[in-house]
């Protein structure tokens, strides 16, 4: 390692995910270029399974193990391993995920090159079920393309995967991850708003330096229209600012249909009827419109009793 290359902490937190711990940390351990170090979040699990292989782990020299005393989801696990994290680049990795074997050769080539970055971010093998990968390239990470609704849908348009590399002091200086938005909430979307908010350099490489199971993980498809209700809440004048404020109040609408809240229901109708003669509007705001309160009521439902 050259002595001016920025050292790298892997993070990774856990809950429930037991065995696959070992595949994860051995996805790290396996590296072309290793790690200063490996911190692992035990969120304050209640799996004797999950438990179990924390301890096993931490026997070797490179892994930190942090036991948390209060579950604290998401949020508060990655600040806790970030906060005691020594090195100057941090890696998040999902504790059911894997790091391709020249991943952290590659982040690290990529800071070393451009001191001024503050994250870069590259492509990623999603594989929605055992075996079935597909290589996928973020693209166009502007908040401006990233928070507008896909053409003819009311979904976001997101695609920076939440465990991007970033550097310590820019973590530190958006605040860390807001522990008000837990596993249920769009934490990952609502941390990097903050981060691509604040200006700070970032670079594309067009290799792959993540692995995400998608078929393992169950958060992707806990998402509902209030959990993007709430970052549009928060982040209103962001989409402000980008000329999205239509788009804010779709979300906000469409939350509000969601969780039945009548006064708003007509506030943020009124205000989405007053943006269309401007020319504010696509054909999501009138998707948005029309979808009756009753209907989203009853999807609601059923993704409750299907939790």
């Amino acid at each position: 390692m050259s002595p001016t290359a920025p050292t790298i902490s892997v993070v990774i937190t856990c809950y429930s995910e037991g065995a696959l711990l070992y595949e994860a940390v051995e996805s790290v351990l396996k590296q072309s270029q290793p790690p200063l170090e490996i911190i692992l979040v035990n969120d304050a699990s209640p799996y004797p399974e999950t438990n179990q292989v924390c301890q096993d782990l931490a026997h070797n020299p490179l892994i930190r193990l942090i036991k948390r005393s209060q579950n604290g989801g998401p949020s508060g696990a990655r600040n806790d391993g970030f906060q005691v994290a020594q090195g100057e680049i941090l890696v998040l990795l999902d504790a059911d995920d894997l790091l391709p074997e020249d991943a952290l050769a590659k982040i690290q080539s990529t800071f070393a090159q451009s001191p001024s970055l503050g994250f870069m971010y590259g492509n990623y093998l999603r594989e929605d079920q055992a075996g079935n990968c597909k290589i996928v390239n973020p693209g166009d990470i502007s908040l401006k393309r990233m928070l507008r609704a896909k053409k003819l849908r009311v979904s976001s348009q997101w695609t920076l995967i939440g465990t991007t590399p970033l550097k310590r002091s820019v973590w530190k200086a958006v605040g860390g991850y807001d522990p008000e938005f837990e596993v249920q909430d769009l934490h990952d979307v609502e941390f990097w708003i903050r981060v691509i908010s604040s200006e700070c350099d970032y670079q594309y490489i067009p290799d792959c330096i993540y692995h995400w199971r998608k078929y393992l993980g169950s958060n992707s498809r806990k998402v509902t229209p209030e959990a993007w209700y709430r970052v549009a809440k928060t982040h209103l004048q962001v989409y402000t600012k980008v000329g999205l404020a239509y788009r804010a109040n779709e979300l906000l609408l469409l939350g509000s249909k969601w969780s039945n809240r009548t006064q708003e229901v007509k506030q943020y109708s009124q205000q989405l009827i007053k943006l269309i003669p401007r020319g504010k509007f696509q054909l999501s705001t009138l998707i948005v419109l029309l979808i009756p309160t009753w209907l989203l009521q009853q999807l609601a439902k059923r993704m409750q009793h299907k939790r």
